[in-house]
């Protein structure tokens, strides 16, 4: 059977921007796209929750798992700021939740 002739010019390159990059790349950012990033992306909440109560902020950290293996992290931390953003002309809510980096 022939080789499907594959084309690879100007309009192949795509850049994957904002959250896109670890939606269609997590192994990237969490070194796997199975259960070993699913891992990593937990141990890296838990860890940011410590990080808060090492600082000062918080005194208790909840880990919750449910059956559904969906995990809920509680740490009476800082939380993060939620009003406007003049600079970026954007909530940093949306900042925060929807852009890579920021923070």
């Amino acid at each position: 059977m022939p080789k499907k002739e594959q084309k690879y010019n100007n309009e192949s390159i795509s850049m994957l921007k904002g959250a896109d990059r670890v939606r269609l790349r997590p192994a990237v950012i969490f070194g796997s796209d199975g259960i070993e990033g699913c891992e990593h992306s937990i141990f890296e909440i838990i860890s940011n929750s410590i990080d808060e109560a090492r600082e000062g902020y918080g005194k208790e950290i909840v880990i919750t798992r449910y059956g559904d293996f969906s995990v809920e992290v509680e740490d009476h931390g800082r939380g993060c700021p939620v009003d406007y953003n003049p600079k970026e002309k954007r909530y940093n809510w949306e900042l925060v939740f929807c852009e890579m980096y920021a923070g």
